[in-house]
């Protein structure tokens, strides 16, 4: 992650100083040599920032995993909102419901039509 922020950083810095360089009318040189410093100084604050983020990550996925070696230590069973379901499984219950009432409006439809022909 730190290589990532870093390069985004390094590559916004340089295209900045290209497009500021270049409206100022700098001369080519001094618009390439100010951009590739800009650059080298985005990605090693870029990079900073990316190891202080992934330091952050850590210790709170570190902090996660402890809380949950708590409970699970104290014999408390560790409950979840979706009773142990998936993303996926939810999504599949979803479809079987909304085809099961797309059955049951066909059936009641076809009830209805056939009650209009015998009644006439």
């Amino acid at each position: 992650m730190p290589q990532a922020i870093g390069a985004c950083a390094g590559f916004a810095a340089f295209s900045v100083s290209i497009v500021v360089g270049i409206s100022s009318q700098n001369a080519v040189e001094t618009v390439l040599s100010r951009a590739l410093l800009a650059m080298l100084l985005a990605f090693v604050g870029g990079f900073a920032i990316g190891l202080v983020c992934d330091w952050i990550v850590t210790q709170q996925l570190e902090l996660i995993d402890s809380e949950s070696d708590t409970e699970t230590a104290d014999g408390a069973e560790r409950t979840d909102d979706t009773d142990g379901l998936t993303g996926v499984d939810i999504l599949d219950e979803a479809d079987q419901r909304v085809a099961s009432r797309a059955v049951q409006s066909e059936n009641r439809e076809a009830v209805g039509r056939r009650r209009e022909k015998n009644s006439v």
